[in-house]
């Protein structure tokens, strides 16, 4: 999909640090990247590199040390965590390697709570848009199924349709097959990116998975809290 001029998120300077028995540990240090809108960005590296860390800062689900990231043309730092949630329920989708379901709502259910919880789509428009993409992850017969009720597959198909129902901008996937096999993995990600281009959102998903990564536009390496550059999936 063609990517647009204006950048979605803006990182400068972004560091991060905890303190453990130890003392402090520095998790990101000095990260500055852009990510122009309609685009898709791997962020890759070995476990414990910091890229989880990463996805979570841009999405403004964890805060910097120091540092500052814009989502949407929003400085985060100068929003209270109430008005983050609004920004991500209005405007961002999100799938995670454990799927996240609630385990006592129907597939339909979990598709549409997106809908509820964001306002202003009456029930019956919500109803109807839960069920059209439950129908484009070849799950229309299991809407009335409960998680434990479907396989690893069909659970992240949910969380796939659960993720675009509400026509996100941005849409963060933290290792998104992981906990599947290869077959289904690879089904996953089909869909992934042909719903990502059907609504031409901005996908920016961490992986282990090199294949998964080089079909996005772009790749971002962390090593030990670091960005590499080149990366060495795009030299």
């Amino acid at each position: 999909m063609p990517e647009n001029t204006h950048a979605i998120i803006e990182v400068r300077s972004l560091c991060k640090r905890v303190k453990d028995a130890t003392g402090e540990l520095t998790i990101l240090e000095d990260i500055d990247l852009r990510v122009l809108a309609g685009t898709s960005v791997a962020i890759v590296g070995a476990s414990g590199s910091g890229k989880s860390t990463l996805l979570g800062l841009l999405a403004g689900l964890d805060n910097p040390t120091s540092g500052s990231v814009r989502l949407l043309g929003h400085d985060l730092a100068m929003l209270s965590e109430d008005e983050r949630a609004r920004l991500r329920n209005g405007a961002v989708g999100f799938v995670f390697q454990s799927f996240q379901l609630m385990p006592h709502l129907t597939a339909l259910e979990n598709v549409r709570l997106p809908l509820e919880l964001q306002g202003g789509v009456d029930t019956q428009e919500a109803t109807a848009r839960a069920k059209a993409l439950l129908e484009k992850v070849g799950l229309g017969a299991r809407t009335r199924h409960y998680p434990k009720l479907l396989s690893g597959g069909e659970q992240q198909r949910v969380a796939l349709a659960r993720a675009f129902v509400t026509r996100p901008a941005v849409l963060f996937a933290d290792e998104p097959t992981g906990s599947l096999d290869a077959a289904t993995g690879q089904a996953v990600i089909d869909l992934m990116f042909e719903l990502n281009a059907a609504q031409g959102a901005t996908l920016v998903l961490v992986t282990h998975d090199a294949d998964l990564a080089r079909r996005c536009a772009h790749t971002i390496t962390i090593d030990a809290g670091r960005v590499v550059r080149p990366s060495p999936l795009t030299a």
